[in-house]
């Protein structure tokens, strides 16, 4: 009997995680890729990402040991301007994505290569080829515009300035709140290299990017000599974006909606979907009560998000002036008196994410 083969197309790490665990499965995998080599969009890449996941519970349901580039994050203040909180930390980890020995997607391409996937590179989804793609193929291409607009998803597309490169600490971050962009500034930093985002649903204007730099220089003393202007896409233009399924194909990673849609975090809904997309092959049934279950709260936090947030948002003064009027020290001290009586917070965060002691 011939050996079924699977199309998968994307190389990072939900397109990896899907093909470990179809290949294991006892199917022929092929990962495509635009780029040269794994590691992903250079725009994005190298970088890091900081995530609340339960690492133990997270390499269980995937069938991968993702522990050793899994790094506890140590410490994060939240700014509001400049006034400052310590947040707490309990269930958060900051990761490298990227081609870099200490990355996530070096341990899950190594992995994938030891299994005997298969890769070509260079080699681009097309438009043209759409309607002639074998069914059960799988879509994992991350954040690349031209893709949502070429499959018709729809996204929202966000604007910003990032800067990465070699520093002197790691497990270290930070958000930065403002008025001149509608979601945040963040570092985050892992095994000495760091990757620093502002970004928006808006354009960030350079008077925006420059108040930012201030910022880091007078709080955190930190100061980058590169930043580079990006615009790109995520799945959260509407709230019924989360899917598994179009057509013929199978979706898994950002680009299925596995994202949260308020902070946008999205490694922990990659890592989980892209085992839920092998599933899919099989048992697609199942695969869509596991993806249902996973994405569950998107609906509720999208809502959140535009109908309330987005309304509170612009007012960072206020919240400036909230926190200092309560104390930082009061904050972080109830913060803190919520993580001693084992409180956990369910995220919108697709998949193993509650955060609090455990």
């Amino acid at each position: 009997m011939a050996q079924k083969e699977v199309h998968i197309y994307g190389a990072g790490m939900s397109g990896l995680v899907c093909a470990v665990n179809l290949v294991r499965e006892g199917y022929r995998v092929v990962v495509h890729d635009r780029e040269k080599s794994f590691g992903g969009d250079p725009m994005y890449n190298p970088s890091t990402h900081t995530t609340p996941i339960d690492v133990q519970k997270t390499s269980e349901y995937i069938g991968i040991n993702v522990a050793p580039v899994f790094h506890p994050l140590k410490t994060c203040p939240f700014y509001y301007h400049d006034t400052k909180v310590m947040a707490p930390v309990t269930g958060i980890y900051n990761v490298e994505r990227g081609d870099r020995p200490t990355s996530l997607d070096t341990l899950l391409y190594g992995i994938a290569v030891q299994e005997g996937v298969q890769f070509s590179f260079g080699s681009a989804l097309k438009k043209e080829d759409l309607p002639i793609l074998p069914p059960n193929t799988i879509i994992a291409c991350g954040l690349t515009p031209s893709a949502y607009e070429m499959l018709g998803v729809p996204y929202l597309k966000w604007y910003g300035y990032i800067s990465r490169g070699e520093i002197g600490f790691s497990n270290y971050s930070w958000i930065w709140w403002d008025e001149g962009i509608t979601e945040y500034g963040y570092l985050s930093s892992a095994n000495n290299y760091y990757f620093n985002l502002l970004f928006s649903k808006k354009p960030v204007s350079k008077a925006t990017l420059e108040k930012y730099k201030a910022f880091m220089v007078h709080n955190e003393g930190v100061e980058h000599d590169h930043w580079q202007y990006v615009t790109g896409a995520v799945p959260i233009g509407r709230p019924d974006n989360p899917r598994l399924f179009q057509n013929n194909l199978i979706f898994c990673g950002t680009i299925s909606g596995a994202m949260d849609p308020f902070l946008w975090f999205g490694i922990l809904g990659a890592l989980v979907t892209g085992k839920v997309a092998a599933l899919a092959v099989y048992d697609r049934q199942q695969a869509l009560l596991e993806f249902q279950r996973f994405t569950r709260k998107f609906r509720q936090a999208y809502y959140f998000k535009n109908k309330i947030w987005y309304h509170m948002r612009p007012h960072v003064d206020l919240m400036e002036k909230g926190v200092n009027l309560i104390g930082p020290g009061q904050l972080e001290k109830l913060g803190m008196a919520l993580l001693n009586q084992n409180m956990r917070i369910t995220t919108s965060v697709p998949g193993f994410a509650n955060v609090g002691c455990y």
